[in-house]
């Protein structure tokens, strides 16, 4: 089965009634039908809730390259890529925080309290510190590649995710996994290897409106750092999960404060550091100096994206994650096409058909 399986499976809150005897009275039959109604009305919420937030991560993963690039100008990102991940990790953390307060009743803390929160969220910092690194590098590795490329690669996520759930939480992969993994790591090689341009044979065309990409292409800096960045993915994600549900009973809103407090304050210092020194240049301080339309809707889409994401790891796995990755490939493919009339390679083809029989594979054991 393929991974849209799973999802109904994952949003199943497998609740069971018990079926009455035929002595039972109509009334109390009716009384039973409409008790059974009320939990099959809830999965049915829960389900479409559970959808919709798939759904709209599949949107943002896939529409994130392509903003990205269309901030790009004369070849070089114009915003600062830790101020805009300060800002995403602040509007996370203010928006859980609210959901913290909301939720629970909070007395004053007092000096102990804030020290016992401070040792509660040290596990915290760890994947805190790896989501800094990544989601920086993410910004960058951008101008090395083409969307589509970017999003094809991105599939290695789903290699390094598969080897270090094996070595982190023990999951047993079979041999019809591994090989499924070794068909989409070849697939993405295979690619990577013949796509793989000089810069100077890459040619962009500038518009007023837009940017035009007569051809798929990966500089040869493209390619350690999107290995790089699928390793620090998959160990932040498999840790994350780890740790979500090692102390699962705790409150997601207080995880979550707890992670975005870290990305939060890694991200604002050399954001604020930056803007420091720009203003030391002769320009005046501005902390959101390049920042475009396209820009605050990376801010809100990829905000919204993390919030969604923690709860889908908690309360399910990362499998759906990479779900959510693989299909996004559709999303960029699309607006690729549309926005920057990109010619698709014969590469692109085989990798994309490739890593399609490698998640049948893998997800139908």
């Amino acid at each position: 089965m393929f991974p849209m399986m799973q999802i109904s499976n994952s949003a199943s809150l497998a609740l069971t009634m018990s079926t009455t005897s035929d002595d039972v009275t109509y009334s109390s039959k009716t009384d039973n039908s409409l008790l059974n109604s009320r939990p099959n009305t809830e999965n049915i919420l829960y389900s479409i809730k559970f959808r919709a937030m798939i759904f709209f991560q599949i949107l943002a993963y896939g529409s994130y390259s392509v903003l990205v690039h269309l901030c790009e100008k004369n070849g070089a990102i114009t915003f600062s890529s830790t101020t805009m991940n300060f800002l995403l990790e602040f509007v996370k953390l203010i928006f859980s925080l609210s959901a913290l307060l909301y939720s629970t009743t909070i007395t004053y803390p007092n000096k102990l309290q804030f020290i016992s929160w401070f040792r509660q969220s040290l596990p915290y910092s760890i994947p805190g510190i790896l989501y800094f690194i990544n989601n920086n590098l993410a910004v960058h590795m951008q101008v090395h590649m083409d969307p589509a490329s970017y999003q094809i690669l991105s599939n290695f996520k789903i290699f390094t995710t598969a080897i270090l759930y094996r070595l982190i939480i023990k999951h047993k992969l079979s041999r019809q996994q591994w090989f499924a993994l070794s068909l989409l790591f070849l697939g993405g090689l295979a690619y990577s290897l013949g796509t793989l341009k000089n810069s100077s044979f890459v040619s962009k065309k500038m518009t007023s409106s837009s940017i035009i990409m007569p051809e798929m292409y990966i500089h040869p800096l493209g390619i350690p750092m999107i290995a790089i960045y699928c390793t620090i993915s998959g160990l932040a994600g498999v840790y994350n999960e780890w740790i979500l549900k090692k102390h699962y009973t705790e409150s997601l809103h207080l995880q979550n404060v707890f992670l975005y407090s870290y990305g939060t304050i890694l991200n604002f210092v050399p954001a604020f550091t930056s803007a420091m020194f720009t203003s030391q240049t002769g320009h005046s301080f501005n902390l959101f100096r390049g920042f475009t339309f396209y820009t605050w809707i990376i801010v809100i889409t990829q905000a919204l994206n993390g919030l969604f994401m923690s709860v889908v790891i908690k309360h399910s796995s990362n499998i759906i994650r990479l779900f959510v990755i693989s299909f996004s490939l559709i999303v960029t493919a699309l607006l690729s096409l549309f926005i920057f009339h990109i010619s698709f390679n014969i590469y692109f083809f085989i990798s994309f058909f490739t890593m399609i029989s490698a998640l049948s594979l893998y997800y139908s054991n």
